[in-house]
């Protein structure tokens, strides 16, 4: 059985995430969100998104982590998490650094200004 995760970040997901045994969560991440496994070893599984042209015949990247260690997410994507042993595990998602998200933003800044800028002067021709 499986559980859907949305991929927007509130304070709330500071607080580590429960898995009980036998279950797997699909979470929507974007790039540089944060794994740790807080209670348990847990076992990832994500595809490379730049081979999703080759539909099911991307292999699936398969990574462990230990109790306390941290993987972080080098592209967007579902990642499907799930207890190694047949124990409950709780984990917990970083969001991908503030300047990051800082940075995207200024950069499509000047584009979103020129889309504006075009559209009023469509408008007022």
């Amino acid at each position: 059985m499986s559980v859907r995760q949305p991929s927007a970040f509130s304070p709330r997901d500071a607080a580590p995430l429960q898995l009980p045994a036998g279950r797997l969560a699909m979470h929507d991440l974007r790039a540089h969100t944060a794994i740790v496994a807080v209670k348990g070893a847990l076992q990832l599984q994500l595809r490379d998104r730049s081979l999703a042209w080759l539909g099911d015949a991307v292999p699936v990247t398969t990574i462990r982590l230990q109790e306390g260690e941290c993987f972080v997410i080098p592209q967007s994507g579902v990642v499907s998490i799930s207890a190694v042993h047949a124990q409950a595990a709780a984990f917990v998602l970083q969001p991908p650094r503030l300047h990051n998200n800082l940075y995207d933003l200024l950069r499509r800044a000047p584009q979103s200004l020129a889309g504006l800028v075009k559209t009023w002067w469509r408008r007022t021709a």
